[in-house]
C-alpha cells in the first residue's frame, strides 16, 4: 500500500552560519522515476535556523511512493540556493492505509549526526545527500532511546491574543515524559533549557530521551505513557509524536511508532486544573501485528488456495459433462 501522509522532522545544527535563508527540498524516487519533489515553505516555525527544529506535513496521496519499492538512494534531502546548511538530523516518516486495520505508521528513513554541509555552491558542499532507509521495529524489540517530536500552536506575533487567555500558549515550563513498563518506571526525562526555542508559539522542537531500562512495545499498554507540564504557564500542543529507538546513541537501524498525533486532541496543559491539564496519558499507537499474524496470513492464503481448487473441479466437472 502507498504512502498518503509523509511528515519530515528536522534539527539545524547549532554552531554559527549553520542555518539558511534558501530553501530545503525532498525528493523521492521509485524506481527511477521521481514520484516527489517537494520544496519545503516558510512557515511560523524558525525554517532551518541556527539551533532550531523544524516539523514539516506533505499529502502525498496518489503518488505511488510504496515504502517496499523504496531502496537506498530514493529519498534525499537538497537546497535551492547557495545560503549553505548544516542539518544534524533528519527523520521522515510516512502513514498508509492498513488492510483490516484502518492506518500505519511506517517510518522511512533517517539520518542523525549529519556532518554533511549542502548549497548550490560547490565550494561550500554538494547540493543534497541521501537519507539512509529505516526499518518499523516489531512489537518485542528492545527500545534503547526515545526521539519525540511535537509543534506548539498558535503563530509568535500573536502575543496579545495569548495575554488575554484566548488562544494557545507557548510556555517557559519544562515538560516530562514518562514511560512504565510491566509495573517499571523505564522513562523518567525532563526536557528543559535546550539550544531550540523550546515549546515557543508556532515552534516544532525536536528532542531526544534516554531510557532507563530497555522496554517492549508489547510491554506498554494505554496507560503506560503520560506527558506532564512541571510549571504554572500554560502550554499548548499541536501535535505529538513518539518514537522509540534500537540504538542508545548514534543512527538508528530500526525505529517504533509509540504515539501519533497529527492534532493535538487534549487542549491546554497546566498545572491549574481549572484551565488546563497537567498531565496526560498518551494513546498507544495502534499495533497493526499481533502474535500470530503469519499464521493468519498462511491461513487466509490456503482459504483462497482452496477457493482456486474448487473452481478448477467445478470447471473439470462441467466439461465432463459437456
Amino acid at each position: 500500500m502507498e504512502i498518503s501522509r509523509l511528515w519530515a522532522a528536522m534539527l539545524t545544527r547549532n554552531r554559527n552560519d549553520a542555518g539558511t535563508d534558501s530553501s530545503i527540498t525532498l525528493t523521492i524516487n521509485v524506481g527511477g522515476v521521481e514520484r516527489l519533489n517537494h520544496t519545503f515553505a516558510d512557515t511560523t516555525q524558525e525554517d532551518q535556523e541556527q539551533a532550531q527544529a523544524n516539523l514539516y506535513e506533505v499529502n502525498v496521496r496518489g503518488r505511488g511512493i510504496v515504502p517496499a519499492e523504496l531502496d537506498g538512494s530514493s529519498i534525499r534531502v537538497g537546497i535551492r540556493g547557495n545560503d549553505a546548511w548544516r542539518p544534524e538530523h533528519f527523520m521522515v516518516w510516512g502513514e498508509r492505509a492498513a488492510p483490516f486495520f484502518g492506518t500505519e505508521v511506517i517510518p522511512l528513513a533517517i539520518e542523525t549526526g549529519i556532518t554533511t554541509q549542502i548549497s548550490t555552491d560547490p565550494a561550500e558542499g554538494p547540493s543534497s545527500f541521501p537519507l539512509r532507509l529505516v526499518g518499523k521495529g516489531n512489537r518485542t524489540m528492545p527500545i534503547n532511546r526515545l526521539f519525540m517530536l511535537l509543534t506548539t500552536a498558535g503563530e509568535p506575533d500573536d502575543g496579545d491574543i495569548i495575554a488575554e487567555g484566548l488562544g494557545p500558549q507557548g510556555t517557559d515550563s519544562p515538560i516530562e515524559i514518562q514511560i512504565v513498563s510491566e509495573g517499571r518506571l523505564v522513562v523518567l526525562s525532563e526536557i528543559s533549557e535546550t539550544h531550540q526555542d523550546d515549546l515557543e508559539l508556532g515552534g516544532a522542537n525536536f528532542y531526544s530521551a534516554p531510557v532507563i531500562t530497555p522496554f517492549t512495545r508489547n510491554s506498554l499498554d494505554d496507560r503506560s505513557i503520560t506527558l506532564r507540564v512541571k510549571g504554572l504557564d500554560s502550554w499548548g500542543p499541536a501535535s505529538f509524536f513518539l518514537f522509540g529507538l534500537d540504538d542508545a546513541a548514534g543512527r538508528p537501524e530500526f525505529l517504533v511508532p509509540l504515539v501519533h498525533l497529527p492534532q493535538w486532541p487534549f487542549g491546554l496543559m497546566e498545572a491549574d486544573s481549572t484551565t488546563g491539564v497537567a498531565s496526560v496519558t498518551l494513546p498507544l499507537v495502534p499495533d497493526r501485528s499481533f502474535p500470530g499474524d503469519d499464521e493468519v496470513v498462511a491461513t487466509l492464503r490456503s482459504m483462497a488456495s482452496g477457493q482456486e481448487r474448487i473452481i478448477e473441479l467445478l470447471q473439470k466437472l462441467v466439461a465432463k459433462q459437456e
